[in-house]
C-alpha cells in the first residue's frame, strides 16, 4: 500500500492504494441497489421457506414443513412417473413376454433381447449374492454360465429351478462307507473327473458301484438330472475348495442337506415361485437371461407348418402300431436304486420287501411310482414312461419277489 497522501481526497475511498500509480484502489461505495434487493428478498424467504419445507431441528427433531415434502418422497413419486412411463411405452413388449412361450422369446430376437437387458437387474437383485455377477459362480454355488447342470439346462427346466427352488439330498456314508474307503473313492473320483489325463485305480471302481453310488449318478458317472445328482466323470464340483479332494470326502461321509449332522453339505435353492419377490413374468425374464448366460441348452427353431396338402396324414385305425417298451427293458433305468436298496427302495428279488406292496396292488403301486417317494422322483427318472410302460416295470419288479 502507497504511503504517501491521498490524491483523491473527494473520491470516497478508504486510502488504500495497491500499486505505485496509485491506479488500484479500494473504494467505500454502498453495494449496487439490485443487490442489496436480492439481500432483502432473501432474508424475507428464509421463514417462508423454513415454513414450508422441513429445515430447523428443535430438541432433536427438525420441523416437519407445511407441505410435508421429503426426499423420500421425492423419490418414490419419481420411481412412480419412470414405472408408468415404462409401462406405457414397453406395454406392448411386456404382454408379448407374458404371452409367449419360453422357446417363442429366445426365437424372437427383440423379445430375447428386452428379456435379456430387464433381467439384468433382476438378476443383480436376486441372484448374484450366490451364483456372481455374470453367473460365474461362488464357491459352495453353481456356475450358470456354463454347460453343466444340475437340474438340466433347458429352458423349461431353468424356469422350473426359479420357481421351485432346489434342494440337494444325499445320505451321509452310503452303505456304511468307512473313512479309508471314502478316501479311496474320492482319489478314484478326481483321477476320473481329470478325463484322458487322469490315472484312476481301477480296483476302485468296485466302491463306486457297491456303495451306492451308482443308484443316483449312474453306471457312467454323468449323474442324472431329475434326481439332480452331479456328473462325477467332468471334474467340475458342485462344491468347490481349494482342497478339493477333502470336500469330496467331506460330502461322502456327511451328505448333502443332512439336518443331522452339522459337517454335511449345504444346498438350498429358493422357490421364487412361491415369494412375492418376483411375479410369473418376470421369472420368464429371469429364465431366458440365464439360459442365453452361456450354457443353455440349444432352442430349435420353430417348425414350418406345412400346406394342408403336404401335412402327412396319421393311422388312427385299430391296426395302428403302438410301441411299448417290456418291463426287463425299462428296469435298466430302475436298476440303480433297486438293485441295491438305495434311499429304501424295495430291492429286486426281495420277496419281504414287495410283499407288502403286491398285496396293495398295482394301482396303488403304480400311483407311488407316478408321484414319487422319498429319494424316488416321480417315474423314477423315466419320463417319457407311459402308464401302461410303469404297470409293466413294476409287474417286471413283482414278479422276481414271487
Amino acid at each position: 500500500m502507497s504511503e504517501h497522501e491521498n490524491p483523491y481526497p473527494g473520491e470516497n475511498n478508504t486510502g488504500h492504494f495497491w500499486d505505485d500509480d496509485n491506479d488500484i484502489r479500494e473504494l467505500d461505495n454502498r453495494p449496487p441497489r439490485w443487490y442489496m434487493w436480492a439481500l432483502y428478498l432473501g432474508i424475507i424467504a428464509i421463514p417462508i421457506y423454513s415454513f414450508y419445507y422441513p429445515t430447523i431441528p428443535w430438541f432433536g427433531e427438525h420441523t416437519k414443513g407445511s407441505a410435508g415434502w421429503t426426499q423420500i418422497v421425492e423419490y418414490k413419486e419419481g420411481v412412480e412417473q419412470l414405472k408408468q412411463y415404462r409401462e406405457i411405452k414397453f406395454s406392448d413388449t411386456e404382454k408379448a413376454i407374458t404371452e409367449s412361450s419360453l422357446e417363442d422369446i429366445v426365437r424372437d430376437d427383440e423379445l430375447r433381447n428386452y428379456a435379456i437387458k430387464t433381467a439384468k437387474v433382476l438378476f443383480g437383485d436376486n441372484c448374484a449374492a450366490c451364483h456372481g455377477a455374470g453367473g460365474q459362480g461362488n464357491d459352495g454355488f453353481p456356475v450358470l454360465a456354463d454347460d453343466d447342470w444340475l437340474y438340466g439346462g433347458t429352458l423349461a427346466q431353468i424356469s422350473t429351478s426359479i420357481t421351485n427352488g432346489r434342494k440337494g439330498n444325499m445320505p451321509a456314508r452310503m452303505m456304511g462307507i468307512s473313512d479309508a474307503d471314502a478316501d479311496t473313492l474320492a482319489t478314484f473320483l478326481i483321477e476320473t473327473g481329470k478325463g484322458a489325463t487322469g490315472k484312476p485305480n481301477p480296483a476302485s471302481k468296485p466302491l463306486y458301484m457297491t456303495k451306492g453310488c451308482i443308484g443316483c449318478h449312474g453306471p457312467t458317472m454323468k449323474g442324472n438330472v431329475f434326481m439332480g445328482s452331479a456328473n462325477l466323470s467332468d471334474g467340475i464340483y458342485r462344491f468347490k475348495t481349494s482342497d478339493q479332494k477333502s470336500s469330496i470326502i467331506r460330502t461322502i461321509l456327511h451328505g448333502v442337506n443332512q439336518g443331522h449332522d452339522p459337517l454335511t453339505q449345504d444346498a438350498v435353492m429358493p422357490s421364487f415361485g412361491t415369494s412375492t419377490v418376483i411375479d410369473k413374468t418376470q421369472i420368464k425374464k429371469l429364465a431366458v437371461y440365464v439360459h442365453q448366460l452361456g450354457g443353455g441348452v440349444a432352442v430349435k427353431p420353430k417348425p414350418v407348418a406345412l400346406p394342408k396338402a403336404e401335412i402327412p396324414k396319421i393311422e388312427t385305425t385299430a391296426s395302428a402300431k403302438v410301441s411299448t417298451r417290456g418291463g426287463k427293458e425299462i428296469y435298466t433305468k430302475c436298476q440303480g436304486c433297486h438293485n441295491v436298496g438305495i434311499g429304501g427302495a424295495p430291492k429286486y428279488g426281495d420277496k419281504i420287501a414287495w410283499q407288502s406292496r403286491i398285496k396293495r396292488g398295482m394301482d396303488d403301486v403304480l400311483s407311488v411310482a407316478k408321484a414319487g417317494k422319498g429319494m424316488m422322483p416321480p417315474k423314477g427318472t423315466c419320463m417319457d414312461c407311459s402308464d401302461t410302460e410303469l404297470r409293466l416295470v413294476i409287474q417286471y419288479m413283482m414278479d422276481s419277489a414271487k
